[in-house]
């Protein structure tokens, strides 16, 4: 297992930080109180829209397919070119089946942003970016909202931040970027506001403007047109994780917090004007542990809980809070490991990153684009059951041809993993269960994680 040079900033840092932070800082718009509805796979013709996608010498992204009923799919990616048609490729999927486009068929320019149209539904895309040295992606979004909060990023020594405003309408889009840290609001005068064309995207390099910060929220608005936001950090020397925008909610739960021996933290904000108060519940294989901690959210600075001190082994949990908030689970390997009397051990290059945002709401059937379809890692579902009585799940792989499912029984409180057979046809599954759960799944290798949350497949 690959290791990292360690977590916290030292103090020198921490003080040039401080003192980056500008005396006179523009007011947050009062965003509290906004909640958008959970991203789902709707019963009719859809778009979604993949903002953090790669595509050149070093990285390549796949875009996964997968659908319920059989449907026309257009894959769309707009060129860097101005005014230069966008490359377009379509696919036929038999339903229930999945498929992966993989970019690199379509395009080489580097950044590779796009949506992807069905013409019926229920259907849903996830996009995973992978190279010799990381393993990265999320599922895209559907919605188009005018608030967007990121919480989970850093600049600390080591990391790389960019923040992508996708524009993929005709349109131009006016785009505002307040930050928060552990100092308070972070001054982002230089990257904001921001023009975005249409059918363009702009990467905002966040570390030359705020250095040294150990947590970094972003709320992304627009005064004017639209854009999807995502977020992307690179270790030093590795691996990425990559997440996109998402709401507030008073309930969020989280199936996967850690695969591959990663340690996990949740990253939280509250736009609010008073403080949150959030219970923790931890559920593992074994046992439920209501309440498993309490904390106050306030509004002044990110709240970052380290989920190794209250869960270890496979394990979920559920974020219940008094107002909405924004929530992330960031999860890295843990660092070198220290032995009083000797040299400390050296870092290892190629430290494992993963991310990713949480369900606002259990359902009885998701869609988990992508899942399996990672080459040379270890795939797995994560099924999450807070509800007091057991739950029976069938996992059904999808791919361009019939593939045999699988049940599971899952007892009340508790999260199972399910590790997804090495078959190169399956790139997707669909997941039914008797009532409703939280669902997701993981790829690990040794260069690399991803986590990418399911789709509520809706009404």
């Amino acid at each position: 297992m690959r290791r990292i040079a360690g977590l916290v900033v030292v103090a020198a840092l921490g003080v040039g930080a401080a003192a980056q932070i500008a005396p006179d800082v523009p007011d947050v718009p009062d965003f509290a109180g906004l909640v958008a509805p959970e991203p789902s796979a709707i019963a009719r013709s859809s778009v979604w829209y993949c903002a953090w996608a790669d595509s050149g010498d070093l990285r390549d992204t796949d875009y996964a397919l997968a659908s319920v009923p059989e449907v026309n799919a257009l894959v769309s990616l707009p060129s860097p070119i101005p005014n230069e048609a966008p490359r377009e490729t379509s696919r036929a999927l038999t339903g229930p089946g999945s498929a992966v486009v993989d970019v690199e068929d379509i395009v080489r320019l580097g950044a590779a942003p796009g949506f992807v149209e069905f013409d019926d539904g229920p259907a849903a895309v996830a996009a995973t970016i992978t190279s010799d040295f990381s393993l990265a992606g999320d599922h895209c979004v559907r919605s188009v909202d005018k608030i967007w909060y990121l919480p989970g990023g850093t600049t600390r020594e080591g990391r790389r931040l960019t923040l992508r405003l996708f524009n993929p309408f005709s349109e131009l889009a006016k785009a505002t970027v307040s930050g928060l840290s552990e100092f308070g609001l972070a001054p982002l005068t230089d990257l904001s506001p921001v023009d975005v064309p249409g059918r363009s995207w702009r990467d905002l390099e966040l570390e030359p403007s705020v250095p040294f910060l150990d947590d970094l929220v972003l709320v992304v608005s627009t005064e004017q047109g639209s854009v999807i936001p995502a977020l992307s950090l690179v270790v030093e020397g590795g691996d990425e994780a990559t997440w996109p925008g998402d709401g507030l909610s008073t309930t969020w739960e989280f199936p996967l917090v850690a695969a591959g021996g990663l340690l996990p933290n949740l990253v939280m904000s509250n736009p609010g004007a008073t403080p949150a108060t959030v219970d923790i519940d931890v559920f593992s294989a074994t046992a439920a542990t209501p309440s498993a901690l309490t904390v106050d959210v306030t509004s002044d600075v990110p709240t970052r809980i380290d989920l190794s001190d209250i869960g270890l082994g496979t394990f979920g949990i559920r974020v219940r809070s008094t107002s909405p908030i924004s929530a992330v689970v960031v999860a890295e390997d843990p660092p070198p490991q220290t032995i009083e009397g000797e040299e400390p051990e050296e870092p290892i290059s190629g430290t494992r990153v993963g991310a990713t945002t949480g369900a606002r709401e259990q359902a009885s059937r998701w869609l988990l684009p992508g899942a399996g379809s990672v080459p040379d890692a270890t795939s797995a579902i994560w099924i999450l059951n807070s509800n007091p009585e057991a739950v029976t799940v069938t996992l059904v792989p999808l791919g361009t041809t019939s593939l045999v499912g699988d049940k599971i029984q899952i007892e009340p409180g508790r999260v199972a993993r399910y590790e997804i057979p090495n078959d190169p046809r399956i790139t997707g599954y669909l997941v039914d269960a008797s009532v409703p759960v939280t669902a997701a799944w993981s790829a690990a290798a040794e260069r690399g994680v991803a986590f990418v949350a399911g789709i509520v497949i809706g009404e």
